[in-house]
Formats: C-alpha cells, sequence, structure tokens
C-alpha cells in the first residue's frame, strides 16, 4: 500500500491537525496527493516544516509554484545550522487519538507514490500506552522545532495542542516496552547522535550480523566504519543495486564489506534508509530519514549535523528477517566490488547560493506585509509583490518598511490582498528567490473542527437558514461552551492570568491584555486604525457570527478570504459531519420548531418569556467577575440584534412593542447595554484580548457599531409621545458613556468599516423596521 492511502482512514473522531516534514519537497506532490488525503481525515490545521533551501527550489522558475501554500496550510523552516532539515514525519493528531508515520520518504511525488520507502506507523489513543508515549516524543521533536514567538507556525501548533491537551506528558527517547519488543523514537541533532543511541541500545550485546540499506554514503564510508569499530560484527551486509548506485567502491572500508545485489522486489529507486544489527536474541533496526552518514548519525561521541528523525525497534532473533526477508541478503552470493557499475555522479545541491539569494519570510497580516529578512542591514531595494503566477502586482520599497519587534512592516493596498501569493528582494541587479506569503487570518479562519453530536446539532440552525428564534440560544450556549472546553486559551477568550507551563521548554502563551489596555496600546505607535482580524476564527461561534451578518446585511464570510476560482481547496471534512453520535449525553436539547405543523396566525410575542432571559442575561453580566473574551461580545450582539429581529414589523405584526413600555424592545436593547457599559464595574473592562491584534478585532467593530446603530434607530422610531420623551431624553448620554469606554477613534467611529456595517444594518433590520438610512457622524469624547 502506497503511503498516502494510509492518511485518509480515521477510526472514532476525526483528526483536526496534521503536520509533515520533509526535507525536498515538490508542491505538486503535496497540493494533488498528499493534501486531500489529511483533509479527508478531517484535518483542517495543517502545517509542513521542510528545509529553506529546498523550498525555496521547489519555488524556482520552471516548478509548479503551489495554488493553496500559506491560505490552506502553512509552512515553516526551521534553521538547518550545519546540516540539512531532514526527517520525514507525518503526524495526525485529534482529540481522541493520533498517528505517526516516521518514514524514509520526501514530501514529493516519488517519495510518496513511486520510490521504494521504508515507513512505521504508529497510532495510539488517549490513553496510557508505550504508543502515546512515543507519539508524545515525537510532538515534542516537532514542537521544539518552531520558536515559540507569534508566527503562523506557532499559531497552528498551539491551536493543536489545545485541543489535544493529552500532547502533553512525559519526554525523553527511552525505550518503550510494546508486546514483548522495544521502541523509541531517536532524533538529530542533540546532545546524543542517532548512532551513539543506537548503540547503546543494544546494550553490548555481541551482533552477529549487521545489515546497512543506504541510499546515499560518506565518501570514505567514515559512518559505516564507526559502527563497525564500535560493534565488532563478524560480517557486514551491504546490499547494494549494481547497476543504479552511490555506494563509493574506491572507499578502503568497502573491501571489509559483504556486497550483495540489492534485488529489491520493485524497479523503483529504493530510497529507504534501514540499520540491522542481528544479536543472539534480538534484532536491532534503525529506520527512517537518516543515511549512512556522518552527517546523519553522528560518530562516536559526536553528534550528527542534521536533522534526522528515527524508530528503532527491538524485534526477537529473526523476525526482522522474516519481516524483511534478509534471507535474499543474508544467503546471496556475495559480489565483487568491481562487478558493480561505475558510482552515479550527481551534481551537489547548490545550497550555499539558494541560502545567500533567500529574501526571508512573509506573511499578510491584518493589512500589513510582515517582512522578516533573512540577513540584518538589507536598507535598499524593492519587495515585489506577485500574484499566484508570479506576475508582479506591485512594489514596496525597503524603505517604506518599519521595524517593530524585530521584524519589518509596511501597509498593502487591499485591493491586493486576495491575489497576494508571492514576494521577492530586488536590490541593484541581484534578484532574490521566491518567497511565499502567508495569509495568516485565511489560516485562522480555515482552523476548525469537524463537529459531532450536540456540537453538530447545534450548528445546525445557523448554518440551515432557520428563523431567529428564543430557542436559538441553547444552540448558541452549547457552541460558546464547546469553544471553551475544546481550549486551554483561545485566542479572543482569554483567561485574566497566563496559563502556566508545566514544563520549562513549553512554550508560554502571550498574557493578554484587557480591553482598556488594548484601547490605550493602540493610542501609542504600531497600532493599526485598519481593519482587524476575526478573533473567533477556528471556533464554532464563528458560525454564530456567519448567521448574524446575514441577518445584518454583511452576508457571511465577509471579512475572508474566499477564493472565486476553482482552485482553492474544499472542506472534505464537511462531508463527514456526525450528526448522529450523542457525544454529550447531559447536554441542552435543543428543539427547533416544528416546521411540519401547518400554518396559522402567528401568536404574540411573548414578551414576559423574553424579560426573563434578558434579566438572565443582565444579572450575570452585572454581578459576574470572571474575565470575558470574545464570545462575549458575539454573546451581546446575538442579543441586541435578536431583540431588533423581534421588533414589530410588517413582517412580525405582533413582535415587542415599540416604545418605552418595560416590556419593548428599546427598553430591553437600554437594560443589556446599562449592563454592560454602566455601573461602577461596568463588564466590558472585563474584556480580555490576545496581545497580537494590531487592529480592533472585525467581529468586536460589528458588535460595537450594531450597539451605536440600535441607539439611533431607537430614536427615530420611537413616537414622540410624552411617555417616550422621558425615556428618549437618556438615549445620547448612553451613546456618549459608551463611545467613551469602547475607545475607538474618530476614523474607526466613521471609517469605512463601520459605514459598511451601518449600511448593511440599514439594508436589512431598517427595512425591515420602516426605517429610512440612518447617517450619523459620531465624535471621539475628549478626555
Amino acid at each position: 500500500m502506497k503511503l498516502p492511502d494510509r492518511l485518509g482512514r480515521r477510526s472514532g473522531r476525526p483528526f483536526h491537525s496534521a503536520i509533515a516534514t520533509s526535507f525536498a519537497l515538490e508542491f505538486a506532490a503535496v497540493e494533488e496527493i498528499l493534501l486531500p488525503q489529511l483533509m479527508a481525515s478531517g484535518a483542517t490545521n495543517l502545517l509542513l516544516l521542510t528545509d529553506a533551501r529546498m523550498t525555496a527550489l521547489a519555488l524556482s522558475e520552471g516548478s509548479a509554484l503551489p495554488a493553496a501554500l500559506g491560505r490552506d496550510y502553512a509552512l515553516y523552516s526551521p534553521p538547518a545550522a550545519n546540516g540539512i532539515f531532514h526527517p520525514k514525519i507525518i503526524l495526525q493528531i485529534g482529540r481522541e487519538s493520533a498517528r505517526a508515520i516516521v518514514s524514509s520518504a520526501n514530501l514529493t511525488a516519488s517519495g510518496l507514490a513511486g520510490n521504494a520507502e521504508i515507513a512505521v506507523e504508529i497510532e495510539c489513543k488517549n490513553m496510557d500506552s508505550p504508543e502515546r508515549d512515543i507519539i508524545r516524543s515525537i510532538w515534542r521533536y516537532l514542537d521544539a522545532l518552531v520558536p515559540a514567538a507569534s508566527s503562523p507556525a506557532r499559531d497552528a501548533l498551539r491551536w493543536t495542542q489545545e485541543r489535544a491537551t493529552w500532547l502533553g506528558g512525559p519526554a525523553g527517547d527511552a525505550v518503550h516496552e510494546l508486546d514483548g519488543t522495544g521502541i523509541a523514537f531517536l532524533h538529530g541533532p542533540g546532545d546524543t547522535g542517532i548512532a551513539d543511541r543506537f548503540v547503546s541500545l543494544i546494550q553490548g550485546a555481541k551482533v552477529q550480523t549487521l545489515t546497512v540499506i543506504s541510499p546515499y554514503w560518506d565518501h570514505d564510508l567514515a559512518a559505516l566504519a564507526d559502527l563497525s569499530k564500535r560493534l565488532s560484527p563478524p560480517r557486514i551486509i551491504l546490499p547494494i543495486d549494481r547497476n543504479h548506485h552511490e555506494f563509493p567502491v574506491d572507499a578502503r572500508f568497502a573491501r571489509k564489506a559483504t556486497i550483495v545485489d540489492l534485488q529489491w522486489p520493485s524497479r523503483r529507486f529504493t530510497h529507504a534508509k534501514i540499520i540491522i544489527a542481528s544479536t543472539a536474541d534480538h534484532d536491532h533496526i534503525l529506520f527512517g530519514s537518516a543515511n549512512c552518514t556522518s552527517a546523519a548519525l553522528g560518530s562516536a561521541g559526536t553528534p550528527g549535523a542534521n536533522a534526522e528523525a528515527c524508530i528503532y525497534r527491538r524485534l526477537p532473533a529473526g523476525a526482522a528477517g522474516q519481516a524483511l526477508g534478509l534471507e535474499r541478503w543474508t544467503e546471496a552470493e556475495p559480489i565483487k566490488l568491481s562487478d558493480l557499475s561505475p558510482p552515479i555522479v550527481t551534481s551537489p545541491i547548490p545550497l550555499d547560493t539558494i541560502e545567500a539569494l533567500q529574501p526571508g519570510t512573509f506573511e499578510l497580516d491584518q493589512g500589513q506585509l510582515i517582512w522578516t529578512p533573512s540577513r540584518a542591514g538589507i536598507g535598499a531595494g524593492d519587495i515585489q509583490l506577485l500574484d499566484r503566477s508570479a506576475r508582479m502586482i506591485g512594489t514596496i520599497p525597503v524603505t517604506s518598511f518599519i521595524q517593530i519587534d524585530g521584524r519589518r512592516r509596511a501597509p498593502v493596498e487591499p485591493a491586493l490582498h486576495k491575489s497576494l501569493c508571492f514576494a521577492r528582494l530586488t536590490t541593484g541587479d541581484i534578484i532574490s528567490t521566491l518567497a511565499h506569503i502567508t495569509h495568516r487570518e485565511g489560516l485562522r479562519v480555515r482552523r476548525r473542527e469537524v463537529a459531532s453530536g450536540s456540537v453538530a446539532r447545534a450548528l445546525a440552525p445557523f448554518t440551515d437558514g432557520a428563523d431567529f428564534d428564543l430557542w436559538m440560544h441553547q444552540a448558541f450556549e452549547t457552541l460558546v461552551r464547546a469553544d471553551f472546553e475544546s481550549v486551554t486559551q483561545p485566542r479572543g477568550l482569554s483567561a485574566a492570568r497566563p496559563q502556566a507551563r508545566k514544563n520549562a521548554d513549553e512554550p508560554v502563551a502571550p498574557v493578554p491584555l484587557s480591553y482598556d489596555e488594548f484601547t490605550q496600546a493602540r493610542l501609542g505607535a504600531g497600532r493599526s486604525a485598519g481593519a482587524g482580524d476575526n478573533s473567533l476564527a477556528g471556533t464554532y461561534s464563528d458560525t454564530i457570527r456567519d448567521f448574524l451578518n446575514l441577518l445584518s446585511g454583511r452576508g457571511p464570510q465577509a471579512d475572508r478570504y474566499a477564493e472565486d476560482d476553482d482552485t482553492a481547496f474544499d472542506d472534505l471534512s464537511d462531508e463527514q459531519v456526525d450528526t448522529g453520535r450523542d457525544d454529550d449525553r447531559n447536554a441542552d436539547k435543543i428543539e427547533p420548531r416544528d416546521t411540519d405543523k401547518p400554518s396559522v396566525a402567528p401568536a404574540p410575542v411573548d414578551a414576559r418569556l423574553y424579560e426573563r432571559h434578558i434579566l438572565g442575561y443582565t444579572e450575570g453580566l452585572e454581578t459576574g467577575e470572571e474575565a470575558l473574551g470574545s464570545s462575549d461580545v458575539l454573546r451581546l450582539r446575538y442579543w441586541i440584534l435578536f431583540l431588533l429581529y423581534k421588533a414589530r414589523c410588517p413582517d412580525l405584526p405582533r413582535g415587542l412593542d415599540t416604545s418605552s413600555a418595560l416590556l419593548g424592545w428599546p427598553r430591553f436593547i437600554v437594560r443589556v447595554l446599562v449592563a454592560f457599559f454602566c455601573g461602577g464595574k461596568p463588564a466590558i473592562r472585563r474584556v480580555m484580548l490576545a496581545r497580537d491584534f494590531d487592529a480592533m478585532p472585525v467581529d468586536f467593530m460589528e458588535c460595537w457599531i450594531t450597539i451605536l446603530w440600535s441607539l439611533e434607530a431607537i430614536e427615530k422610531l420611537l413616537p414622540n409621545q410624552r411617555k417616550d420623551r422621558e425615556f428618549v431624553k437618556y438615549i445620547p448620554e448612553l451613546r456618549r458613556r459608551v463611545v467613551s469606554l469602547l475607545g475607538l477613534r474618530s476614523n474607526e467611529l466613521n471609517g469605512d468599516i463601520a459605514a459598511a456595517i451601518r449600511a448593511g444594518l440599514d439594508q436589512s433590520i431598517g427595512i425591515r423596521l420602516g426605517l429610512d438610512p440612518i447617517a450619523v457622524r459620531l465624535d471621539v469624547p475628549q478626555p
């Protein structure tokens, strides 16, 4: 079975995340072979870790450029140090299970579907087992490759761990007992080389035969000679493809080995890397990414230079022979070195040249292009902005970038955002290699778990076009609870105190800001007045936001990176939503109205029932002390829009009264706003945001402008009667209070985003209520 065929399988709940590593890669193979299988398993959070120079080579002229890089999946290249980044791992992670494949296969067409490769597949459930310990070790290794500082790759890893907290556990590369055998995850570089670890695991047992399969070798067979010196095997067997090989036949140590014909059961190129040390009691096997070279394995007391990943297995004597058919080598007739065809001479990859031409990394976030140069001191030239076909669509002078927190930032015209895919640096006659641009917010939006059980049922009323009714608040609370329970510290729903580290090496989530701190920070340098990210991205609650946007004329995905062409990936996991499972037996039942009942005249809205819900909500705001987050801002917008939607109008002639009466919707709205913005300790002061927002989150803006629009609607709609005048005269003061606490600038209160939100409300709720478009300019209160 080919490697990709294993990836789409799953048992139980879907995987939500997948991380893959590689030295070489071909983006066509990644996007056409690998990613569809990963997404079929449920994963929407996708991260590739690859060698930076090989990634630049894959983006060079003549190669098929990726269609979805930086939008549907993230890519990060760890520093290569003195060697190359060479591990081959695919790790799929879910709430209850995970699967790791450690192999010799690169993310290329030949690696995924062409070469003869070696792979080991390890699956585990979220329960104590040797397999789970190995998965944890692999996770720790991958997590350590990405710096703790905020980045798209760190976003992906944090999102993964928040939804699979069981990944945190004992680290280390100890051997775990597995059904009478041993298994360990060995990696490099590190304090101890892979060869040292392999030799130590044999524990001094006398090695009878050392069998090594490797497509690539040291020119002098130094790594093989080192293993031979320490293990002292009477016999070294090297299966070599006599007609197609790179074995150094002139190396002095080559004469000490027994050369046999590889005779792999296929005519494909043999890219597998296997070392087998056979003793009287056990077969000790090492396989994975490491070739038999000093750079990969290291030598006695010296770690290798490369980043590598291997699996060690200790099996009963003879088990490896049965599994791999070793007898065709151990019993084969030796062949003379002179019988081998001359070694194939391949041109070395010009890694140093490629590295010198790399421009650095780019990401688009909150309307700014964020550039981390590959080297310091770049002071002149231009950054060329390119589309999917590498056609230039704009330039930004290097001098236009402002350095903040060690990275350079420059605004990008909004009209270019959708088309922006690649960038390169030009300085004089030198043109850098191509670099992809990561759309950070697009990746956040894409990350969302496949819903099942009560969560899937709660999503249904917000996605199937159901009417806006009171019972839907139960579905709202189910989804918010699922979001809250699914993460340890979501981006927009931050705890008041930072999460403590369980281990010193774990990255620490950034300490959040209170809303007041956030608005004060925005007054300083580096904060934007433009369109902020969606703080609900990647949550079930974002579906509620889509629903509210639809009702208020914003339309679903108003701020998203949806593509109009047919090259973007379909989310295959959407087809596998399991609404039949009962994951939460004690969850609130969500009972939608029976649409099969005969149509009758609409019954009057039960204003007393609405009052009980509004009072319950506002009392919670006034008496609560816990930190609030983006879901609480969404809840505020939900109730304001709900009350506006239920106001008496031609569509709802028996709706809530439009008057200052105690049971009228204007009173309900004011009651909600007073609870959130007034009093000695208003609820808004408990709202927390992550530090990485440069601008007001767009979902927050939608709530704030909806609130201000509702106050304007009250002033316009209430009849000019004495009983209403006493109530209406308090609205301007309430508005001033709200605007003051919101901390919005004048260009935000009256800017394009606010105007678009107001226009949507005018064309939806406004028309429903018979209102003319509301045109208002709000001034920022002076301190």
